[in-house]
């Protein structure tokens, strides 16, 4: 899978550390080298964090990156040597005593020449790498948490991602969005028995499928006049705390006066709408500080009964915490009639195009299937298509292209989907970007998903914590809408990966690893064009065994020949 750079480089100080702690003295000749390299790991992961991000959307820092993974695979080549070293001798003759391969050829003088020469060239390697990452000025870790809010901006500029209580009527369609609203704008009305006089709802569902629609159709309901005031705040992920509240006193109507401490701006804002009948939209909550940290003291105990909270929010976990009224409200999907005439609202520009479109239903239809009813799918999938010619054929190739023109990832899908991945810790990301590897035809079990991970190595800690620690990632995953519970399994024991979620994250793996199915016609150009470091592969038995004998074949080849040479992961299916 696409190596997390943070991640793998604390799986390769772990196995220093290890070495370590199991009589390093004992390693013959190379003690100096490894603890070089545990110092340059050491040194570099002081920027991996960001070197991560920026590798995402900057073109600049891609090569760098490159060649800095490919190092750290060579880094796990020699684990993999040393453990083919060890089975070269009979059971009889292995040290029962050594558990780690790596240990077991630093104690055999006949390999400890050949694998210290692999690390000094490592080192070589890393220090090389490190020296010109220097001209990147990469955030150093301890500052990237206070950067983070102006690095993880679009590519056309660093404008902050808002939104606002003004809908954009092209993305509404169909029956379903009126009977949503309805129901919210009854709860909205609706008054809650207790002691708080705010109601918190919840509108929950992953990125693109129309929460902010939603939320500012009931916004501009005109049934919530009743309320004496509306406002609707764009919370998103590094929001500031005294801006926030200097927002909403504005709203409110007050006056901040360009205070900067929580302790003055949260009594005006307690003062500006006490006794007054408050609806509240928090829009794009990752973190439910805002509400409870910030802005639910000076509010619960001033405004009039009656008022309520609107949130939308990707993740249940902080529905749960903001103490939301279940039950949530959960998006639907489209229908197969409401997502064709979103995607027609994207590409029609007059009554004449209609009808050229309206010939191409058939396909249309195929096309919108594959988004799934995702309205963000559906518009991503319009915007390509009007790159297109109106022709059956242009839209059949469109269609066969499962991946969706991912080398060009279109600037609305990576915010909607690319916040979500950076907010997961960095082992997580490797098993989100391992789970788009799989084929999307196969059903695996959750169990089977987390052995995957811990074979892999994507899971650090005690062995018998592991599968706690994959089952934890794994419903992280669930909750973050990052991968869907199949209806027709119980307690959430398959899930699926939404095809542009799944799009997303091979996008973030692009320059690492290919998922193909061995029916495709491009495979090998694709091969022959870049050097891959890892193969996912959907075949049947005959297919791998003809592809078997393919790469024995292309690691033969010269130069010009397919990269299969190169891969130091292939898996098929």
């Amino acid at each position: 899978m696409a190596m997390v750079l943070d991640a793998f480089a604390s799986y390769v100080q772990n196995m220093l550390t290890e070495m370590v702690t199991e009589e390093v003295h004992m390693l013959l000749g190379v003690r100096d080298e490894i603890d070089k390299m545990d110092v340059k790991l050491r040194d570099l992961k002081n920027f991996l964090a960001d070197a991560d991000r920026r590798n995402i959307t900057d073109e600049s820092v891609q090569e760098w990156v490159g060649q800095l993974k490919r190092t750290m695979y060579e880094a796990t080549a020699i684990v993999d040597l040393c453990q083919l070293k060890a089975m070269e001798l009979s059971p009889s003759k292995l040290d029962v005593g050594c558990f780690n391969p790596l240990l077991f050829c630093m104690r055999n003088p006949s390999h400890a020449h050949e694998i210290g020469t692999h690390i000094k060239a490592l080192n070589q390697n890393l220090e090389t790498i490190k020296e010109r990452g220097a001209a990147f000025s990469f955030i150093p870790l301890r500052s990237y948490v206070d950067h983070s809010r102006k690095v993880q901006d679009s590519h056309s500029g660093n404008k902050r991602h808002e939104t606002s209580g003004v809908f954009d009527q092209s993305g509404v369609v169909g029956e379903k969005i009126k009977q949503d609203i309805r129901k919210l704008v009854e709860t909205m009305l609706s008054e809650k028995d207790g002691n708080t006089n705010i109601m918190v709802v919840a509108i929950v569902g992953v990125g693109g499928i129309g929460k902010t629609t939603l939320a500012q159709k009931v916004f501009s309901d005109e049934a919530l006049n009743k309320f004496e005031k509306t406002i609707w705040l764009s919370i998103n992920k590094d929001f500031d705390e005294v801006e926030l509240l200097k927002t909403i006193i504005t709203q409110a109507g007050g006056v901040h006066g360009g205070e900067k401490a929580l302790a003055v701006l949260q009594p005006i804002l307690a003062t500006t709408l006490k006794g007054k009948k408050l609806f509240l939209v928090l829009d794009d909550v990752w973190n439910h500080g805002a509400w409870d940290d910030v802005l639910k003291t000076p509010l619960a105990n001033v405004v009039a009964p009656g008022s309520h909270v609107l949130i939308t929010t990707r993740d249940e976990t902080i529905a749960r915490r903001m103490k939301v009224v279940p039950p949530y409200h959960h998006v639907d999907k489209l229908d197969e009639e409401d997502a064709w005439s979103l995607l027609k609202k994207q590409i029609i520009s007059s009554e004449f195009d209609g009808r050229d479109i309206d010939m191409l239903r058939d396909i249309g239809l195929k096309i919108v299937a594959k988004c799934d009813g995702l309205p963000l799918a559906v518009k991503v999938m319009g915007g390509l298509l009007c790159q297109k010619d109106k022709k059956h054929h242009e839209w059949e190739m469109v269609l066969a292209d499962s991946i969706r023109s991912i080398s060009g990832m279109p600037e609305e899908l990576n915010h909607a989907i690319y916040l979500s991945y950076e907010d997961l810790p960095s082992c997580a990301k490797k098993c989100f970007l391992h789970f788009s590897l799989l084929p999307k035809t196969a059903l695996f079990g959750s169990h089977e998903i987390i052995g995957m991970w811990i074979n892999e190595g994507f899971l650090h800690g005690a062995s018998d914590d592991l599968e706690e620690l994959g089952s934890k990632y794994y419903k992280e995953l669930i909750l973050r809408n990052l991968i869907e519970p199949n209806t027709m399994y119980i307690e959430q024991n398959v899930c699926n990966m939404h095809d542009v979620v799944r799009s997303f994250a091979q996008f973030v793996a692009r320059d690492e690893a290919l998922a193909a199915h061995s029916g495709e016609t491009n495979i090998f150009g694709k091969l022959s064009a870049h050097e891959f470091l890892r193969l996912s592969l959907e075949s049947n038995a005959s297919e791998l065994a003809r592809w078997v004998r393919l790469e024995f074949f292309a690691s033969r080849k010269d130069t010009k020949g397919t990269n299969i040479s190169c891969l130091y992961k292939y898996q098929a299916w």
